[in-house]
């Protein structure tokens, strides 16, 4: 019998052996389209990268995948450049 624990640990290992096969994301060469970046070990990863590549998804939702590695227990970060440093959040200031 598979437990909830079982998968989340299944879950954890199939991340971390994709991870291992990804390059990390690094500040040499940003990009801004994606935004949301996974920790792994000591690395940051693209969120939709490290799940098509754990998971072999191909249709990709970041908001999803972010909450998912974040229920895997995975911290996730956002980018934040211009106006979300200097303004913050636009849902936080009505635009």
């Amino acid at each position: 019998m598979t437990t909830a624990a079982d998968t989340t640990a299944r879950d954890r290992a199939l991340v971390h052996q994709a991870a291992a096969r990804l390059v990390p994301a690094h500040s040499e060469n940003p990009n801004k389209n994606r935004a949301w970046y996974v920790l792994v070990g000591t690395n940051l990863y693209y969120v939709c990268d490290v799940v098509q590549a754990a998971f072999d998804l191909t249709a990709r939702d970041v908001d999803k995948d972010r909450k998912m590695l974040d229920q895997l227990g995975f911290p996730v970060f956002a980018l934040g450049y211009g106006p979300l440093m200097t303004k913050g959040h636009p849902a936080h200031w009505g635009e």
